[in-house]
């Protein structure tokens, strides 16, 4: 039976979209190497997330790579990405309305360090039950470890959570676990009709998940 929702972070409570954001803050002839070595799969500003290296570890290495006068404005960007990433007004909603039904809300999320700096400018931040931020625990998602590590920090079991996260690949891991999950991509009537076939049949249904809106 679910009893808990958790909820990722960017992508799902902040509009966190690495695309929109340089292509409205840097010309074109910027964006391939602000892709490769900034914000790409392979760039080490992920590793902040892991809390493995700090700004000041990773912030030259990155430097070196781009034009200098890119320098100022990717500096400050690595250090502090939030001020590229507003709430989203529906999803804060959501949450109000699942609080009022007696819903614990968590958050599980790939952060890092900054979010302590501006974690009380995220509203839906004040309706949650506990946080797991990847930084303080040397994990991020989707490795297995940082969902059991969650529910051991909350004393839940996974089979009565329900996670929402952005990427796949995390609701698979989540899934994995033992966890339900949805991929939210911004649809949130299809969000809801998950939600109420989770909370309606829990108990005759395996872990599954909801992928852009379909349910399998």
């Amino acid at each position: 039976m679910i009893k808990n929702i958790v909820f990722d972070m960017g992508g799902v409570i902040l509009d966190f979209n690495l695309k929109k954001t340089v292509e409205a803050e840097f010309s074109p002839r910027y964006h391939d190497a602000i892709y490769e070595h900034v914000f790409g799969e392979n760039s080490v500003w992920k590793t902040l997330d892991e809390g493995i290296y700090t700004f000041d570890q990773v912030i030259p290495g990155i430097l070196e790579k781009i034009p200098v006068e890119l320098h100022e404005k990717i500096t400050a960007m690595v250090t502090d990405f939030y001020d590229y990433m507003p709430p989203f007004k529906e999803t804060y909603e959501l949450i109000k309305e699942l609080k009022s039904k007696g819903y614990p809300i968590y958050l599980l999320s790939n952060a890092t360090p900054r979010f302590f700096d501006r974690y009380l400018d995220i509203p839906a931040i004040s309706l949650m039950d506990g946080m797991f931020i990847s930084c303080l625990y040397k994990l991020l998602k989707p490795q297995p470890e940082i969902y059991e590590a969650f529910c051991n920090k909350f004393s839940l079991k996974a089979e009565e959570c329900f996670f929402i996260d952005d990427m796949p690949e995390n609701i698979q891991g989540a899934i994995n676990y033992g966890m339900s999950g949805f991929v939210y991509k911004k649809d949130l009537n299809a969000l809801e009709v998950a939600l109420r076939v989770f909370k309606t049949s829990a108990k005759e249904i395996k872990p599954r998940y909801c992928y852009y809106g379909s349910l399998y």
